[in-house]
């Protein structure tokens, strides 16, 4: 990419914390041998100005479930994680104003115990649906797969998502998932490159992926459940608190877990 003075590269990639695969020290290293084939240059010429290394850790079973009432996980490594981009942090920033009126809410209407606060980090199949993704872009230990299928598969994806326009592309590069936007983005992709799917399947595993028909089903059902819950909020204004806080953590679980609080500006 360019930068103000020279360039900037990057590298990223998915690995579980399997003992067997090599240390991130090394992959570093790796990248640094092979990085005058890929920029064209040689090492020598390179001035390098800053190397930034990091890494995301994401968990499959997340937010963490607190046993104990009065505790509510928030943050990095305890609270909702998106696998795709960013850990903890992004997710976090993208829910701060529901987590904020939530928090707010339970306090008012003193609903603290366990069953009522783990309904401010409830399950989204919005996120759910994106650990297949990262799984389609790693490979197991000792698996073999073609160099250039994961970056086959990316090329044809993107393609055929900037085919479709900007309100399938841009939520996407935005860490949104929608049930309209991924399900026509599934359809194109099967009819233009049907070989490339058809590799998917082994590169992933069967089991693995009936899980994730079952998290997309779940996307499909809440975005259609978000309208009908908005569409009588009026009469639930009436309600108590109690009953009020537990339909505004339903009404938002439907409402993120579609993808439905994002809006293209």
């Amino acid at each position: 990419f360019p930068a103000r003075d020279g360039r900037t590269t990057y590298l990223f990639t998915y690995m579980d914390a399997n003992p067997q695969r090599f240390s991130l020290e090394a992959f570093f290293e790796d990248y640094l041998h092979l990085l005058p084939q890929y920029q064209q240059v040689e090492i020598e010429r390179l001035q390098f100005k800053r190397a930034l290394f990091g890494f995301f850790p994401t968990f499959r079973e997340s937010p963490l479930r607190m046993p104990w009432n009065r505790i509510l996980p928030i943050g990095d490594s305890s609270g909702s994680q998106s696998p795709l981009s960013f850990g903890g942090f992004g997710a976090m920033v993208r829910h701060l104003k529901r987590l904020a009126n939530g928090v707010h809410e339970a306090l008012q209407s003193d609903q603290l115990s366990q069953n009522a606060l783990k309904l401010l980090q409830p399950y989204q199949p919005s996120i759910a649906v994106t650990w297949m993704f990262q799984r389609s872009m790693s490979a197991g230990i000792n698996q073999q797969i073609p160099p250039n299928q994961i970056n086959e598969l990316l090329t044809g994806v993107f393609k055929e998502m900037e085919q479709l326009g900007e309100d399938v592309l841009k939520p996407f590069l935005q860490d949104v998932v929608q049930f309209p936007a991924l399900s026509q983005t599934l359809f194109k992709t099967s009819l233009s490159q049907p070989g490339l799917v058809l590799k998917i399947i082994p590169q992933v595993g069967l089991l693995p992926l009936l899980d994730w028909m079952v998290h997309y089903v779940n996307l499909g059902a809440y975005s259609a459940l978000y309208p009908l819950g908005k569409a009588i909020e009026p009469w639930m204004k009436n309600l108590p608190p109690v009953q009020q806080y537990y339909y505004h953590r339903w009404l938002e679980a439907w409402q993120y877990g579609s993808g439905g609080d994002y809006s293209i500006l």
